[in-house]
C-alpha cells in the first residue's frame, strides 16, 4: 500500500502545475502575437505600395526588401520566444525538482524525528523502569544471595544499555560539531574482543565468531571511534539475528589500506530499496509503532560518519542464504 502524500506535497504540486500551465499559455499567446504582428506589418507594407501606385501580387511582395526585413524580424522573434521558452522551461523543471526534493526531504525528516522521539522514549523508559523495579524488589523483600546476583546482573545489563544510548547521543552530537579523529596505534583484536564482551552483557545468548590473523599489526585510528564502529555494527547484527544464528566478525589486511573489517549476520536482511538510506541519521527500517527491535537510528549513521572522517569506506550487501554483510575499509 502506497503512503498518502502530505498536504505540503499536494500544495507544491498544485502551485507548480499552475505555473507550468500559465507559462504555456503565455508562450502560445506570444507566438500568436508575433504572427499577428507580421500580418499587420505586411498589411501596412501593402498599403504603402498602393499609395505609391504599385500593385504587387503576393509573390512579388515576398521578393521585396521590406518584406524580407519583416520576415527576418518575425523569425528572430520566433527564435527568441523558442529559446527563452526552452531556457525558462529548463529553469522551471529544475525548480520543480529542487522544491519537490526539499518537500520530500522535509517530510522524511519530520517522520524520522517522530520515529526518533518514539524510539528514544522507549529506549530510556524500559531500562529505567527495569532498574527501578530491581531496586524496589531488593528494598522490600528479603532475598538470598542467588536472587540478589540475578537482579544485579539484570540491572547491569540495563545500565549498559543506557550507557550505550548516552554514548551514541553524545557521539552523534560531536560528529555534527566538527569532530575529528585522533589517530594512534590501536590493537584491533583487543578492540573487537572488548566489544564482543560488552555485547554479550546485553545479548547473553549471542553467538559471535571472530576471525583475526595472528599477530595482526596495530592500525592508525581513533581508538574511541574504531570502538564505536565495531560496537554499533556488532549490536546491529545481533539485534536483527535469531539467538542461535552466529554473527561473524573478520579482519583481513588490504593492499593500499590498513584493513578490511567485515561483520556478517544471518538476520532479516535489508531491502535493496533501503540500503542507500540506512546510514542517514534517525533512519530505521519499518514503522516505529510496530517495530519489535530496539534502537534510535543513530548507530549506522555514527559508523558511516566515523569511517568517512577516517578516509575509509563502508558498504552493505546481502549475506547468503540470508542476512546482511557490512564491509568497512580503513
Amino acid at each position: 500500500m502506497k503512503p498518502k502524500r502530505s498536504s505540503l506535497q499536494w500544495l507544491t504540486t498544485a502551485v507548480l502545475t499552475y505555473m507550468v500551465l500559465a507559462f504555456a499559455w503565455w508562450a502560445i499567446e506570444l507566438w500568436r502575437q508575433n504572427d499577428r504582428l507580421l500580418a499587420a506589418s505586411v498589411q501596412v507594407l501593402v498599403q504603402k505600395y498602393r499609395r505609391d501606385s504599385l500593385n504587387l501580387d503576393s509573390d512579388a511582395l515576398r521578393e521585396t526588401a521590406e518584406y524580407q526585413v519583416l520576415l527576418d524580424r518575425h523569425r528572430r522573434h520566433r527564435r527568441m520566444i523558442l529559446s527563452e521558452g526552452i531556457f525558462f522551461t529548463l529553469c522551471l523543471m529544475f525548480g520543480l525538482w529542487v522544491i519537490n526534493r526539499a518537500a520530500r526531504r522535509e517530510v522524511a525528516l519530520a517522520r524520522q524525528r517522530r520515529n526518533f522521539l518514539l524510539s528514544i522514549t522507549h529506549e530510556l523508559k524500559s531500562p529505567v523502569a527495569a532498574m527501578r523495579l530491581a531496586l524496589e524488589t531488593m528494598a522490600r523483600r528479603a532475598l538470598n544471595r542467588e536472587q540478589i546476583e540475578q537482579i544485579c546482573s539484570n540491572g547491569m545489563r540495563d545500565a549498559a544499555r543506557l550507557q550505550t544510548l548516552v554514548d551514541d547521543l553524545l557521539l552523534a552530537a560531536r560528529l555534527e560539531d566538527n569532530w575529528q579523529p585522533q589517530p594512534e596505534p590501536v590493537d584491533v583484536s583487543a578492540v573487537i574482543q572488548d566489544c564482543v564482551a560488552n555485547a554479550k552483557v546485553r545479548f547473553p545468548k549471542a553467538c559471535v565468531e571472530v576471525e583475526i590473523p595472528a599477530n595482526f599489526p596495530p592500525i592508525q585510528a581513533d581508538r574511541l571511534g574504531l570502538t564505536s564502529v565495531v560496537q554499533n555494527l556488532l549490536d546491529n547484527a545481533l539485534k536483527y539475528s535469531p539467538p542461535d544464528a552466529p554473527v561473524r566478525i573478520s579482519v583481513t589486511p588490504l593492499p593500499g589500506r590498513q584493513m578490511r573489517l567485515t561483520v556478517a549476520d544471518q538476520g532479516v536482511g535489508i531491502p535493496d530499496a533501503e540500503k542507500s538510506a540506512i546510514f542517514e541519521k534517525f533512519y530505521r527500517i519499518g514503522n516505529e509503532e510496530t517495530r519489535q527491535t530496539t534502537g534510535t537510528g543513530l548507530g549506522l549513521y555514527i559508523v558511516s560518519q566515523i569511517v568517512r572522517l577516517h578516509g575509509g569506506s563502508i558498504s552493505v550487501c546481502d549475506n547468503y542464504p540470508r542476512g546482511t554483510v557490512f564491509v568497512v575499509e580503513l
